[in-house]
């Protein structure tokens, strides 16, 4: 797979191409994306990497938009934009809407007349939901494959198109989103290129480069798949959504590498999370899962943080979710999340709705308490949560259903370990440990997703699913057994770092580290 020659490549992505977009059902999905997309990009500088060249400068800048042609009268295109979700969005440069299978432009906060992007034959016309954020802009057709077009932070000359997306190195011909995720409100795309951020113990983290993720609701909600073009072209590594993975998220909005979810009752999570935030890529990353010293320095650069240890190292487990207050107004499921200055955290997010009878939008802060209602006189987009309290938590009132998948195991010194409804992609399990004499300790166990170059299926199934993370027991209490228990098994640490295979049937705990032996094999516990 990763060996295949450019022109295989070309071969794969040219089949099959769908019928135009038309009020029919949709059609049975095709083997591959649009041909006349290309690989290599419509503008031939650079290969399409955003997260390498960010960004390309401008030639001539906003005059740049004027050589564009002017879009046709009746499209009902918006006076502004507010949001960035399935049929419009911004960044700081350029604003975009999609009507009628093409995409519009203008600059930002302009005003001007609308123009219409130059966009390859065969999708323009097609396009049925599209996500912009920073330097990208991505467009689904019908059929839910991706095509992304880069450099959008610089004028339109050098904005371009391509079909390829997934590992290796944002090679593979073609990808698609998951089959929900292509509906209103259930995927967006994340572009990070914020200077820092701060990780789960306060650490604060310069970042260099550029990470893009396209998040995605699957299955009835409670799932959140996210695709990076440097990951292997599958639906394969998840997001654990908030309430142990069983809240049912209704909408979802990604920036920056924050995703934004919220259910059908207005109750709404954040978290930022993304592959390197993860601990699965220590390429350009250096983590722990130990506790560092409060005076740890932080890094001045990325470089100095991934090769000296005097600095502080990104804290591991990722940070959880974030639970946002709920909207003291009328709102829909329409939400959007952009930047809103240099670091991370500096995120506003969006709700449609209404306040004492005006139509616009409530928003605020990633990180403050109060949201805030500017009227705009548009008219709603979705329906009004009519079940939406102000007043009252309900985020428990839609809830998927626990896993069913129980894990019990002997470790050494005739101790046991239990985990209840385990969920893989949760980062971090419950584990229950029993002692020889009856007591048992509440432990956890966190992990994260293994950097993979070949595809896999979702969840657990027969394949082993590798991850690394640690055993968790500095919350379990004090006793003289425990404290035995962790110096004769866990080497006398109680963040006890290990690698963990997972399949449907079993968990494989071992120490940390090439070529370990199994600590303890958990199985499968039915009836």
């Amino acid at each position: 797979m990763i060996g295949m020659t450019i022109a295989a490549m070309t071969a794969l992505g040219g089949i099959g191409v769908p019928a135009p977009a038309s009020a029919e059902p949709k059609p049975a999905a095709t083997a591959g994306p649009l041909a006349c997309v290309p690989m290599l990009s419509t503008f031939q500088v650079v290969l399409p990497l955003p997260g390498l060249f960010l960004p390309l400068p401008s030639i001539r800048g906003v005059s740049e938009f004027r050589d564009l042609p002017a879009a046709p009268h009746g499209l009902n295109l918006p006076t502004r934009v507010d949001y960035r979700d399935a049929s419009q969005g911004f960044n700081g440069f350029a604003e975009f809407a999609l009507r009628r299978g093409s995409l519009y432009t203008r600059a930002r906060d302009s005003g001007a007349t609308w123009r219409k992007v130059a966009t390859p034959g065969c999708l323009d016309g097609r396009i049925v939901s599209m996500s912009v954020d920073s330097n990208m802009v991505v467009a689904l057709d019908r059929n839910g494959w991706i095509y992304s077009m880069d450099n959008v932070l610089s004028g339109p000359m050098l904005w371009n198109w391509t079909r390829l997306f997934g590992s290796p190195i944002w090679l593979w011909p073609g990808i698609q989103v998951p089959e929900h995720g292509q509906d209103r409100n259930k995927w967006s795309i994340s572009h990070r290129m914020s200077e820092s951020f701060v990780d789960a113990r306060g650490f604060t983290h310069p970042t260099q480069a550029g990470l893009v993720q396209l998040v995605s609701l699957a299955g009835d909600g409670s799932r959140i798949v996210y695709q990076d073009p440097w990951l292997p072209p599958d639906h394969s590594y998840e997001i654990g959504g908030p309430l142990g993975g069983r809240f049912i998220a209704e909408s979802i909005s990604g920036s920056g590498s924050v995703t934004f979810v919220m259910n059908r009752y207005g109750d709404m999570y954040t978290r930022k999370y993304d592959l390197d935030l993860a601990g699965s890529n220590e390429i350009p990353g250096r983590y722990t899962w130990q506790i560092q010293p409060r005076n740890t320095p932080s890094a001045p650069d990325q470089l100095q943080e991934r090769f000296n240890p005097g600095f502080a190292a990104i804290s591991l487990p990722a940070p959880e979710w974030q639970h946002q207050p709920k909207i003291p107004g009328e709102i829909t499921s329409r939400i959007s999340i952009h930047d809103d200055g240099r670091r991370m955290e500096n995120r506003q997010l969006r709700v449609e709705g209404r306040s004492n009878g005006r139509t616009g939008y409530w928003h605020k802060g990633l990180n403050e308490r109060a949201w805030t209602f500017t009227a705009t006189g548009q008219n709603l987009v979705d329906e009004v949560l009519t079940g939406a309290d102000p007043s009252t938590d309900q985020s428990a009132q839609t809830l998927a259903a626990p896993s069913g998948v129980d894990f019990a195991g002997r470790l050494p010194g005739g101790w046991t370990a239990r985990i209840d409804d385990y969920d893989w992609a949760q980062t971090t399990n419950p584990v229950t440990l029993t002692a020889p004499s009856g007591r048992t300790y509440r432990a956890f166990m966190h992990t994260t997703d293994g950097l993979r170059f070949v595809p896999r299926g979702s969840g657990l199934d027969t394949e082993p699913r590798t991850l690394a993370g640690a055993l968790d027991v500095t919350k379990a209490g004090a006793s003289p057994e425990l404290t035995r228990f962790v110096n004769s098994v866990l080497d006398g640490r109680r963040i006890y770092e290990i690698s963990l295979s997972a399949t449907k049937s079993r968990l494989v705990i071992s120490p940390a580290g090439l070529l370990t032996q199994p600590m303890v094999t958990l199985t499968r516990r039915t009836g």
